[in-house]
């Protein structure tokens, strides 16, 4: 096989150029739509989520925080959801959110519309029964955030 030689003409030059200039643009496209699309998920993530330090009894030792991701604006909280307590920052299950305990072992409680029964996760392990107003919660509790070995893990079972 006859081998031939790169050309080296000027024209041959130009077009070298050319291809290297349109890989760069390409390149700078690619990481301009990168920063963009991070820009975009961190405004909604700070519309809607914030970091929280939770307090309570929990896996990784009795009065340790954990840092949640937490709902705090878009979302109401349900029967059954792990919310956070404004003031104190401990966490708390949702028992009933209207009306009347609906459980038997939570008939004695009577609720107003206006509140929510919720149980209370404390600091020493033991779990209080309370009503609070909507505006006491801080948010619903999403997603573990830290410590790492507990990254990603259902907060339901930290709790």
């Amino acid at each position: 096989m006859k081998r031939y030689p790169q050309h080296s003409s000027v024209e041959q030059i130009y077009i070298n150029i050319s291809d290297t200039l349109a890989v760069f643009r390409s390149f700078i496209g690619l990481i301009y739509f990168m920063i963009a699309v991070v820009l975009v998920f961190s405004c909604i993530m700070y519309v809607f989520f914030e970091i929280i330090p939770v307090k309570g009894s929990n896996d990784v030792g009795s009065g340790d925080t954990i840092n949640c991701l937490v709902q705090v604006r878009g979302g109401t909280p349900e029967k059954d959801d792990l919310v956070v307590l404004r003031n104190e920052r401990l966490s708390a299950k949702i028992i009933e959110n209207v009306g009347f305990a609906s459980d038997e072992k939570y008939k004695d409680y009577q609720l107003s519309d206006e509140y929510l029964l919720v149980s209370i996760n404390e600091v020493n392990g033991s779990k209080t029964i309370a009503a609070v107003k909507p505006e006491e919660i801080e948010g619903i509790i999403c997603f573990v955030v830290s410590p790492i070995k507990s990254f990603g893990k259902p907060p339901d079972n930290l709790f």
